[in-house]
C-alpha cells in the first residue's frame, strides 16, 4: 500500500497524547500496576526506547527478561520479536520455558516472527508437555517461520484429538510454502470438525495444490458457510476452470460473503462459462456484487458483454462506476473510447483518473496529446496520477518518443517521454512515483542517467517511494540495457550506493533490481532513516483499551482500541482524531470481503500525516472486524487504517492489529468507496 507524506501541521496543544512518558494509562489497561511504580514505569519506557529506535541494548534487556513482573518479561519478548533479529533466539528459547503463561506465549509467537532455521528447534519443544494454548501458537509459529523443514515438525498435529490443534496445524502448513505439505491437508478434508475442513482447505489453495480440486469442488456444498468459502477461495487460487459450473449457483448463496467470494473467483479463474453468471449479478442491489462481477466480466468477457455492462457506468454507486469503465474498456475496445473520453471531460475526479489510466491501453495515438495535457503541473494530483499510469500502459512505445501535438503556455512541445521525466522530477511524490514506474516500463535507455539523476536529487523523507521507483524502473528496464550501457550508465556504483541507502526499502529494491543485471549485492541499510517528524518527542507507553466512534453517511461504527499491545498507532489515531485530521477523510479503498481501507488525506492511498510508525506486531488475529494499519513495508504505517470484512490469517503477523468493531458491523460491510467518515474519542 503506496503512500507519500502530507505533513500535518494543525496538531498543536493536544497536552498527553503528545507526552508519551506522561500519558496516564486509560481505565482497563493490564500494565495499571507496573505504570504507578516509578520504577516500572522507567522499564516499560527504556524498553519502548528501544523498540522506537529499532536498536536492542543486549546488557539492559537480558536483565529486563529477567525481571520479577511478569509483564516485563512479556514486552522483552515482544520487543525481540518486533526488532527481528535472529540473535534474540536463544533469549527468546529461554523465555519460552517462563513460568508465566502470557510471557512463554509472548515468546513463542515471536520466534515465529524471527523465523528461520534457528527457531525450530525451541518451538518443537513447545509441543511437548506445554499447555493447549502454548501449542497453538508454536504450531503457527511454525508456520511463520517460512521453512519446509517445519512441515514434519507440523503435520503430525493434523491428527491430533483437539480439534483446534487439528485446524491451527492446517493453517500453519499453509504458510511453509511446501506443496507436500498441501497433500497432508488434503487427507483431512472430510475432518468432522467444519473448522478442520475450512483450514485445510485454506491451506490447499494457499500452497496451489492441484491434486485436490475434486474434494474441493465437492465442499462447495457443505453445510457450513465457512467451509464454502474457504473452498470456492481455495478454488480461485487454482484456477480451477472444471469447479466453474459448481461455482456458479454459490454466486445466489445464502451467506453473503460466499456469493461475494464466488463472484470473485470466476473472475479470478478467467472462464468465459461463468460469464452469464456474472452478467446476471449486474442486476444486483448489492454494490460490492455488481462491483465484482463488473470486474469479472473485465477478465472473462467478450464483445457481446459491452452492452450490458455499458449502463453501469452512470450507476449511482462511484465503486460500481469505476468497476464499469474497466469492464467497458475491456470488453468493448475501441467502441469505448468515447464514452471513456466523456467520463474524462465530465467525471468525479476518480473516474476520470480512471479513465485516463484506461485510455492509455486503448493506445490511440489521438489521445496522446490529451493524456500529456492531464499529466503537466498545476493539474489536480489525482487527474496526473491516472495519466501517468495511462502512458505506462501504452503499446506502441515509438509513439512516446515523438511529439504528440501538446503545447504548454510556453508554446513548447512535449514528447510523452519528457512529459513523464518532468512529473519524475516535480514536487508531486505520487505522481512522481506513478511516472517512474511508466518510464519503467516505457522509457528508451537512454533516459537512465536522467533517472539517476533523479534519484540523487531526492533526500527528503518524503522522497523514500520516489527513490524506490527510480531503482525498480532501472531494474525493469535490464532487458533492454546492454553490457556496455551497464558501465557507461555507472549502474554498478549506482546499485552500491542505493543497496546501503538508511531506507530499508530502497536497499533492499536495490539489491532485487541489481540482480538482473548479473549483480550480486546484499541490502545493507546504514545511517539514520529518516521517517519524518512525530509531535511527540518520547515511545508511547500502554495505553490500555480507547473506543472511538467512526460516524460515515451510512451509520456509525465504534472501534475498541488496543492501546496496550499498539500504543504508538494507537495515539497516533487519538491524536489525529482531536485534532480533526479524518474529519471529510474517505474510504479510498474498498475490497468486497476483504476490507475497507482510509484515513489517507490524499484520498488516493498514498498519503500520511507526515510521520512513519514503528511496526507493533503483536498476538491479536484479523478476525471478521479487525481493525489494521495500512502500511508500505515495515515500520512505514502512518494515518491509515483497514477493517476486515471477512477472517484474514494471511494478514497475521504482518500488520500491526490496532483493534476490532464492536460496534455497527453491519455499516461496515456496507460502506463503499468514495464514502467520508469522521472519528471521535469516546470519554
Amino acid at each position: 500500500m503506496k503512500r507519500t507524506a502530507i505533513v500535518l501541521a494543525a496538531i498543536v496543544g493536544i497536552g498527553w497524547l503528545f507526552s508519551g512518558l506522561s500519558a496516564p494509562a486509560a481505565a482497563g489497561s493490564r500494565y495499571d500496576s507496573v505504570l504507578k511504580s516509578p520504577a516500572g514505569r522507567e522499564k516499560l519506557a527504556a524498553l519502548a526506547r528501544m523498540e522506537e529506535s529499532a536498536a536492542i541494548d543486549a546488557a539492559v534487556l537480558k536483565a529486563l527478561a529477567a525481571d520479577e513482573e511478569p509483564l516485563i518479561r512479556a514486552r522483552c519478548a515482544e520487543l525481540l520479536g518486533r526488532n527481528g533479529n535472529p540473535a534474540g533466539v536463544p533469549l527468546l528459547s529461554i523465555l519460552c520455558d517462563d513460568s508465566n503463561d502470557v510471557v512463554a506465549r509472548t515468546a513463542v509467537y515471536s520466534l515465529g516472527l524471527i523465523g528461520g532455521i534457528s527457531a525450530l528447534e525451541p518451538l518443537k519443544r513447545c509441543l511437548g508437555e506445554k499447555p493447549s494454548s502454548i501449542k497453538m501458537y508454536a504450531l503457527e509459529a511454525l508456520g511463520k517461520t517460512g521453512t519446509k523443514e517445519a512441515v514434519p515438525i507440523i503435520a503430525p498435529w493434523l491428527r491430533n484429538f483437539d480439534s483446534s490443534l487439528r485446524a491451527q496445524a492446517a493453517l500453519a502448513l499453509a504458510f511453509t510454502g511446501d506443496s507436500a505439505a498441501a497433500a497432508e491437508c488434503d487427507a483431512i478434508i472430510h475432518d468432522p470438525d467444519a473448522r478442520v475442513t475450512a483450514s485445510a482447505a485454506y491451506a490447499m489453495g494457499r500452497l496451489g495444490y492441484r491434486g485436490g480440486i475434486d474434494r474441493l469442488t465437492e465442499l462447495l456444498g457443505h453445510e457450513s458457510a465457512e467451509v464454502r468459502f474457504r473452498a470456492v477461495e481455495a478454488l480461485g487460487r487454482l484456477k480451477a476452470e472444471s469447479a466453474v459450473p459448481s461455482i456458479v449457483p454459490l454466486t445466489l448463496d445464502r451467506d453473503r460473503w460466499v456469493a461475494i467470494k464466488a463472484a470473485e473467483t470466476l473472475g479470478r479463474i478467467g472462464s468465459g462459462k461463468g460469464a452469464p453468471a456474472l452478467e446476471a449479478l449486474l442486476a444486483s442491489k448489492d454494490d460490492y456484487l455488481r462491483t465484482l462481477a463488473l470486474n469479472g466480466l473485465a477478465v472473462v468477457g467478450g464483445k457481446k458483454q459491452f452492452d450490458p455492462v455499458k449502463p453501469l457506468i452512470h450507476d449511482r454507486s462511484l465503486m460500481v462506476r469505476r468497476a464499469a469503465l474497466g469492464a467497458v474498456a475491456k470488453t468493448g475496445k475501441d467502441d469505448a473510447r468515447p464514452l471513456l473520453l466523456k467520463t474524462v471531460e465530465n467525471g468525479a475526479r476518480r473516474e476520470r483518473s480512471t479513465a485516463l489510466e484506461l485510455l492509455g491501453a486503448l493506445g490511440n495515438p489521438n489521445d496522446l496529446a490529451l493524456l500529456v495535457q492531464a499529466l503537466t503541473p498545476g493539474v489536480d494530483p489525482l487527474i496526473r496520477e491516472g495519466a501517468a499510469a495511462g502512458l505506462g500502459n501504452w503499446e506502441g512505445k515509438a509513439d512516446l518518443g515523438a511529439p504528440c501535438g501538446y503545447r504548454d503556455e510556453s508554446g513548447a512541445t512535449l514528447t510523452p517521454i519528457e512529459a513523464l521525466l518532468q512529473a519524475a522530477r516535480g514536487d508531486d511524490w505520487v505522481v512522481a512515483s506513478i511516472a517512474l514506474e511508466s518510464l519503467g516500463k516505457v522509457g528508451p535507455p537512454a533516459i537512465v542517467p536522467d533517472l539517476v539523476h533523479v534519484y540523487d536529487s531526492s533526500a527528503s523523507y518524503n522522497d523514500g517511494d520516489r527513490k524506490i521507483a527510480v531503482v525498480d524502473a532501472i531494474g525493469s528496464m535490464a532487458r533492454k540495457i546492454g553490457a556496455n550501457d551497464v558501465e557507461k550508465f555507472g549502474l554498478k556504483e549506482f546499485f552500491a550506493r542505493a543497496a546501503v541507502d538508511a531506507d530499508p526499502r530502497i536497499a533492499s529494491a536495490a539489491a532485487r533490481a541489481a540482480s538482473g543485471f548479473g549483480m550480486t549485492l546484499k541490502a545493507a541499510s546504514a545511517g539514520t532513516w529518516q521517517r519524518g517528524t512525530t509531535p511527540w518527542s518520547e515511545p508511547a507507553l500502554p495505553l490500555g483499551d480507547v473506543t472511538i466512534r467512526v460516524s460515515t453517511s451510512r451509520g456509525d461504527f465504534e472501534i475498541l482500541l488496543y492501546g496496550d499491545e499498539a500504543p504508538g498507532a494507537v495515539r497516533s489515531i487519538l491524536a489525529l482524531a482531536k485534532a480533526g485530521f479524518y474529519d471529510g477523510s474517505a474510504f479510498h479503498r474498498v475490497v468486497p470481503g476483504f476490507v475497507i481501507q482510509g484515513g489517507c488525506p490524499r484520498g488516493d492511498g498514498w498519503g500520511d500525516a507526515g510521520f512513519l510508525l514503528r511496526n507493533e506486531i503483536n498476538m491479536r488475529r484479523y478476525e471478521r472486524g479487525t481493525v489494521g494499519m495500512a502500511d508500505s513495508g515495515k515500520d512505514t504505517a502512518g494515518s491509515q487504517f483497514f477493517v476486515t470484512h471477512t477472517p484474514q490469517p494471511h494478514l497475521n503477523g504482518r500488520y500491526t492489529i490496532v483493534g476490532r468493531v464492536t460496534k455497527g458491523i453491519e455499516v461496515v460491510d456496507t460502506i463503499e468507496e468514495g464514502d467520508t467518515f469522521s472519528i471521535r474519542v469516546v470519554e
